[in-house]
């Protein structure tokens, strides 16, 4: 009878906590990061009834691994996602329509042409012109403001991030000391320490490691620890180097510190890092870049042209210069660098990036800066310290001027032509007349002249230098004539023999590369259209009656369709595109990075709804499984009372035949 009441009150109590157990699991059906339950019983080795019934979570383990990076991956992709729909909303919004305002400048250009007299027309341009500057900062403006968003998201980051691993932390300490108990620790424990850990991989990819004493140590999947036994690592933002508007994140472990703006993140956090560096700046440079090479085209064409008030043509833009960001480690930051582009070289600026290294006080080594990678050879250079430093075929200039305690060797710069504050962009040009329609010089050729070869005025850079009064100056090129050896002689109006120009250079720039050179001294320049026989001769003339002359304003509106625009890191006619490929590549360039991003975050959310079902399916609580085991589990219960009731009675019966 003792041994069937063993038997029956184990029963009793084994299948009261499997009752328990699947009570809680219906409880929790709708509860988060629940696990579900489950009370095994053992059976006495003596055949004595049940032992120690021990309760615990069901989970696969390699399932809740593939979970967190799936968890991270698919966080990742999606906040990669909305961030670049924002941008790729900006480039596409018709109110910042910088391809049809490009397309309004150049059309008033050929209606301007049309009459060359005319107010109207002419103010139109000037609307255009203006209408332009105002796309520019429009799309700047938003795209900047996108760039503080994620950098302040950034510097937001670190209270969230140490938040969580101060919880898996904790939850650590109390599942470490409830594991000494005999209870040991509770199911929901293990719950909510992984629910912080699936919140943490949404912001970061990690990996976990599952100690002896069941606590978990989490590191970067770069390797860096982020929770150990006994301690945590935490997270600070701070300024960018060089660049302080941009937020970095500084891993401390113990005392050492790992700045993480180089590693690959994943999460959250690795996708605002890749939103900011590899689509909002390299737009922004573009954009400078589109800025740059159209106002510097205009502005260098009508320099080309006489106005209205028979003066020589003006800048129609202001050109912004910016200044080179210098490293935090150099010898005094604030030693400046001014950068600014060369006049009329627009067309050979790239995108792209570049470091000063000081090599001395007065002395310095630039080098090209390609997909994040500081090349190996200095670039070439025209000019001398302190500048300006023309940086050539690359379209910019440096000036070292602003540097009141001097530089040292090894001071570093980042210079960054295009980009810049383009609210600094503005029209300079108020008064229609100002246009520069007529071409400021006129060519002739010599009646005696067999070949139709032409001369033509290839750029005015500075027209004080040549021009005074309405008029050329005697002392300036005005004659080219082909000498016996196919060599281009030039002469002054007094019909002297400046310089001389080789024939192999088949007529460009004859004055730049006469010998002596004539340019920058003369500040115009003219080349040869054909191959001239030798005995042709060729004058230059001021175009005195320009009132209704249009040549240059045909040059104006042809810049539409003219290579102007560089397109890599290559400075040649092959790698040449207009103003219109340059905006439609930036707005494709966007555009397809967000149908990228939209595909890969379809792709990662439904692998992790794979993971999510895999996880559930050992991990989540089926209802119907649940009502079953409830059934059952009662029927034990009340069969185990009944063996309890049984052995009762038998005792009684033996009691009252022993009186």
């Amino acid at each position: 009878m003792a041994n069937l009441l063993q038997i029956g009150s184990s029963g009793v109590f084994g299948h009261q906590r499997m009752l328990n157990s699947t009570g809680n699991n219906i409880a929790n059906v709708n509860t988060d990061g629940y696990s579900r339950q489950r009370t095994l019983n053992h059976s006495q080795l003596d055949d004595m009834g049940l032992a120690r019934s021990t309760s615990g979570r069901e989970v696969n383990k390699f399932a809740q691994t593939e979970l967190l990076i799936d968890t991270s991956a698919a966080s990742n992709s999606g906040k990669f996602l909305t961030e670049i729909t924002r941008t790729d909303q900006v480039l596409s919004d018709e109110s910042n329509d910088l391809s049809s305002g490009i397309s309004k400048l150049f059309e008033s250009f050929h209606t301007a042409n049309d009459d060359p007299t005319s107010m109207s027309n002419r103010q139109l341009a000037i609307s255009d012109a203006k209408s332009l500057v105002s796309s520019f900062h429009g799309v700047s403006a938003q795209l900047n403001t996108q760039m503080k968003t994620s950098n302040s998201e950034i510097a937001d980051k670190p209270a969230l991030l140490n938040s969580l691993l101060q919880e898996v932390h904790g939850f650590n300490k109390q599942i470490r000391l409830a594991e000494t108990t005999a209870k040991g620790a509770s199911a929901s424990l293990y719950d909510q320490r992984d629910q912080s850990i699936k919140a943490l991989a949404e912001q970061l990819d990690i990996s976990t490691i599952v100690n002896d004493n069941k606590t978990i140590s989490i590191n970067l999947l770069s390797g860096q620890p982020l929770v150990m036994q006994d301690s945590i690592s935490h997270f600070t933002a701070k300024p960018g180097n060089p660049d302080a508007k941009n937020s970095e994140l500084v891993l401390h472990i113990d005392r050492n510190q790992f700045p993480l703006q180089s590693m690959d993140l994943g999460g959250d956090v690795g996708a605002l890092f890749q939103f900011r560096d590899e689509v909002v700046r390299p737009a922004l440079r573009e954009i400078g870049q589109l800025g740059l090479g159209i106002f510097d085209a205009v502005n260098s064409q009508n320099k080309m042209g006489i106005d209205l008030n028979g003066e020589i043509g003006k800048d129609i833009y202001s050109v912004p210069t910016s200044m080179a960001l210098g490293y935090r480690e150099n010898s005094d930051s604030g030693n400046a660098i001014k950068v600014s582009l060369s006049p009329g070289q627009g067309s050979s600026l790239s995108n792209n990036e570049y470091q000063v290294t000081m090599t001395s006080p007065v002395s310095f080594d630039i080098y090209e800066i390609k997909d994040g990678v500081v090349g190996d050879t200095p670039l070439n250079l025209n000019g001398s310290y302190p500048g300006p430093v023309q940086i050539e075929p690359h379209g910019f200039e440096l000036d070292f001027s602003a540097a009141p305690s001097g530089f040292k060797s090894g001071d570093k710069f980042l210079v960054t032509p295009t980009i810049f504050n383009l609210e600094d962009f503005d029209i300079l040009m108020s008064q229609p007349e100002e246009i520069a329609m007529a071409s400021v010089l006129r060519t002739s050729r010599d009646n005696s002249n067999v070949t139709d070869s032409k001369l033509l005025v290839s750029h005015i850079s500075d027209p004080s230098l040549s021009f005074s009064h309405n008029d050329l100056n005697l002392s300036a090129p005005q004659h080219i004539s082909v000498n016996g050896n196919g060599d281009y002689d030039i002469f002054d109006g007094h019909g002297t023999l400046l310089a001389t120009s080789s024939g192999a250079t088949l007529g460009d720039d004859l004055f730049v590369n006469a010998i002596p050179p004539l340019n920058p001294g003369v500040g115009y320049d003219v080349h040869i259209d054909g191959r001239p026989n030798p005995g042709e001769s060729f004058s230059l003339q001021y175009n005195r009656q320009a009132i209704g002359d249009n040549s240059n304003g045909l040059l104006l509106a042809g810049l539409e369709n003219a290579d102007k625009l560089r397109k890599n890191d290559k400075n040649n006619g092959e790698n040449q595109m207009t103003f219109a490929e340059g905006i439609s590549n930036l707005i494709s360039g966007v555009g397809n990075k967000t149908r990228a991003a939209r595909v890969d975050s379809m792709a990662l959310d439904a692998k992790l709804v794979q993971s999510q079902n895999w996880v559930q399916s050992v991990s989540g609580v089926n209802l119907d499984e649940e009502a079953a085991n409830m059934v059952r589990f009662e029927q034990a219960y009340n069969a185990s009372a009944k063996v309890v009731s049984v052995s009762k009675e038998i005792f009684d019966t033996i009691l009252n035949a022993a009186r």
